[in-house]
């Protein structure tokens, strides 16, 4: 047996073998039907009574440099998605999610993409996306009304990212046929990135969501404006003038290249002056160059207006501005800051006029990137500029095709890494979110992202709101896995939020004080001058991200942020080293250790301990973790296994109820894979089974505990456990329950 000892410092762990699992050698003989009844019943693992109800009794929440407050205290928000018409579902569905929700300590909704279209895509009228289907906003106002009723704010996420103009809006958008013809959907699809180069679109996505704000909700008598139940305004989702869409509105529409042409020749002249100085400044080759990109030679110059602003994180890269585009490397860096500027224009607009409108929320910019380094950068300052920063991020998953392989790996084996290293983008004066995160469908470790997150982000990083995402659900537990690629109500998700809700809301885990600083300073961009080597790799959604100086393994020691500074700073190197102790990458609150796994995907895991929540989550067989009263020795290959406080205000040593939250994988029956484990063969068919977890479990504390099964739903059953000197064994194979109560 190996044996983790918690100290001030730490954890300290004799060496032992690193436990790996093969996903093909599954023996799921003692696997258990998870069958809930779905029920609003708060049981003993509802969370209910956290939610202050109605949300925004006590008026909005709102920003103070780096964080949210609510009625004078401090707010963390944890929620999930909805998306297009299941933002406005019929009321029985409403009611059911709104009863459901807060159970699982979910105080938070986005309403992502309510407007994305007419019908199913969303409330937009049949003939303009600036108007609404009475119908779907009558639907809409009544899921607000029933969310605020119990505690749970909103998040409002118009579209896409992309407007979709009917016949109506022509009158706003006289050239909008430029961009394609009418769809199925009797709607015109803009291009991605061309809102940012266009006031007329601007004005269309403006007026969309003044139009939604100044509506009265019939069933509170507010308007959206007036509603403290709307926390953040999200300007537009996924989308950025720097990201690699951006040349595609300019070759589209004829009207908009000569607009931007004119605008920024505009700009060149306030810079150069004429077209000499502008061609001494550029180069000979700078000019008519982009043949390959779609954009033949015009003979561009500065007194025809007949410069466009071409460009994306490719060329932006420094490894290309000094290399490959260094021959045009002044053009490129001024098309860098053009754009720049355009976006946080377009900010400013929007945030004005939700200003004007009376609107006294946060508003978010986007919750996209653009590349890596220069372009990475400024796109950050121009959301920075507005409010708390909102990122996205996935991991693993992949095409289920036959034959087709996907990424079945887990976060756990390296530190910070995956859904986690997206927190090197946290600004240090900034509340941060990430509004899309989730373990892509059929990645089987899913349980591992809430855990990370919920310690990592939520509490070492410091963390404010988190969505993660689905399209849509029944107001329960998904019945089948993968019935969306996004499945947020899966068991082995949703089943471990009474635990880590708990610990985020309660905020059990400390805020790191040591801060590991990335130093940007905005105007040196344009010299390209950053100071430390910035690492993306981006698979649309999926993406991971690094340094030089502050790798991402600092995020589990250290809060990461970047700083923007009024002058140029080199940042300092972050030694991680100076933290590994026994084996363990321990954080420096001393509340969380992190053992990683090295080479292999499948390994690693971490420990938490707190006031009120001890857990450990991986790969972690026969390890005994000694976690001040709480010692836990896992005796299945993989899971997260929780002790944690029941009440608000109470923690291990002061509660007499503690919650015990044990959850592994979970698969569909007849669910097979390849036997490399990285192929899904056949989805299977419901009912879902759980894989069982067995784990002893230590827990010094006076008194005389009973252990009570509860259900699939939280709720207590008539039997009871032995407890033997404090000490007690879960097992799922005989328990076939995720959930026990451990009563003093």
């Amino acid at each position: 047996m190996q044996v983790c000892t918690w100290l001030v410092v730490g954890c300290l762990l004799v060496v032992f073998p690193v436990v790996v699992l093969s996903a093909d050698a599954v023996d799921m003989s003692s696997w258990y039907v998870f069958a809930p009844r779905n029920t609003p019943v708060p049981g003993e693992i509802g969370m209910q009574d956290w939610l202050s109800k109605p949300a925004g009794r006590y008026g909005r929440i709102v920003r103070e440099q780096d964080k949210l407050y609510y009625n004078g205290k401090r707010i963390k928000l944890w929620g999930i998605n909805l998306c297009y018409g299941a933002c406005s579902p019929e009321q029985t569905l409403a009611d059911k999610r709104a009863a459901f929700y807060p159970k699982y300590g979910i105080n938070s909704v986005r309403l992502h993409k309510y407007v994305d279209g007419p019908g199913w895509a969303g409330i937009q009228a049949r003939d303009s996306c600036v108007e609404f289907d009475p119908a779907g906003l009558d639907r809409m106002d009544y899921q607000v009304v029933q969310f605020k009723a119990a505690g749970i704010y909103v998040l409002l996420s118009a579209h896409f990212g992309a407007l979709k103009l009917g016949p109506a809006d022509k009158q706003y958008v006289p050239y909008m046929e430029e961009f394609g013809r009418f769809g199925n959907d009797n709607r015109i699809t803009t291009p991605h990135s061309a809102v940012q180069y266009s006031p007329e679109l601007q004005n269309v996505q403006i007026r969309q969501t003044l139009n939604l704000l100044e509506h009265k909700n019939p069933y509170t008598g507010l308007t959206y404006t007036e509603d403290p139940v709307v926390a953040f305004i999200e300007i537009i989702n996924e989308q950025s003038i720097l990201f690699y869409t951006s040349m595609g509105p300019l070759k589209a529409s004829s009207t908009l290249r000569q607009q931007v042409a004119t605008r920024f020749c505009d700009w060149l002249r306030a810079k150069y002056g004429t077209q000499d100085k502008l061609h001494a400044a550029w180069g000979d080759k700078a000019f008519d160059g982009f043949a390959a990109d779609g954009f033949p030679p015009v003979d561009e110059n500065l007194d025809k207006n007949n410069i466009l602003p071409l460009g994306n994180p490719w060329y932006w890269d420094p490894a290309q501005l000094n290399g490959s585009q260094a021959f045009r490397r002044q053009r490129l860096l001024d098309t860098l800051i053009f754009l720049y500027g355009l976006q946080c224009e377009f900010y400013d607009r929007y945030v004005q006029a939700m200003r004007d409108a009376g609107y006294g929320g946060e508003i978010l910019g986007s919750n996209w990137q653009a590349g890596q380094a220069l372009s990475h950068f400024y796109n950050l300052h121009s959301d920075w500029r507005v409010g708390t920063i909102d990122r996205h991020n996935y991991f693993g998953g992949g095409s289920t095709k036959a034959g087709a392989t996907f990424n079945n790996a887990t976060m756990l084996h390296t530190a910070g890494s995956g859904t986690l290293s997206v927190g090197l983008q946290q600004a240090v004066d900034r509340p941060f979110m990430l509004s899309e995160w989730i373990h892509v469908f059929p990645n089987e470790w899913g349980v591992e992202g809430p855990a990370v997150l919920g310690a990592y982000g939520y509490g070492l990083q410091g963390w404010d709101v988190s969505y993660m995402f689905q399209n849509r659900d029944s107001g329960g537990f998904s019945d089948r896995i993968g019935r969306d690629t996004w499945d947020a109500t899966a068991p082995q998700v949703l089943g471990i939020f009474p635990a880590v809700a708990r610990q985020v809301l309660r905020g059990d885990v400390k805020e790191a004080d040591l801060l590991a600083p990335l130093y940007v300073h905005v105007p040196s961009l344009a010299q390209a001058k950053l100071g430390f080597t910035d690492r993306t790799i981006q698979q649309y959604d999926v993406k991971s991200f690094d340094t030089d100086k502050v790798p991402a393994r600092a995020l589990a020691v250290a809060r990461c942020a970047v700083e923007f500074t009024d002058q140029y700073r080199d940042t300092p190197a972050f030694d991680v080293r100076t933290y590994q102790q026994a084996g363990f990458l321990t954080s420096s609150t001393g509340q969380l250790a992190w053992k990683e796994a090295g080479a292999t995907k499948l390994g690693g895991f971490f420990t938490i301990n707190t006031a009120g929540t001890k857990a450990v989550v991986g790969f972690h067989e026969g390890t005994k973790c000694r976690l001040g009263e709480v010692t836990i020795i896992p005796q299945s290959p993989f899971a997260a296994i929780y002790v944690t406080a029941r009440e608000p205000d109470k923690d291990i040593r002061t509660s007499k109820e503690l919650l015990i939250t044990a959850i592994a994988r979970a698969r569909n029956t007849g669910m097979k894979f390849s036997d490399a484990g990285n192929s899904l063969l056949d989805r299977g068919k419901p009912p879902i089974l759980m894989e069982p977890v067995k784990a002893t479990i230590s827990i010094l504390k006076p008194g005389t505990p009973k252990l009570v099964l509860l259900d699939h739903d939280g709720l207590r059953t008539a039997t009871t456990l032995p407890v033997e000197n404090g000490t007690f064994t879960i097992d799922g194979t005989r328990d076939k329950t995720p959930y026990y109560l451990l009563e003093f």
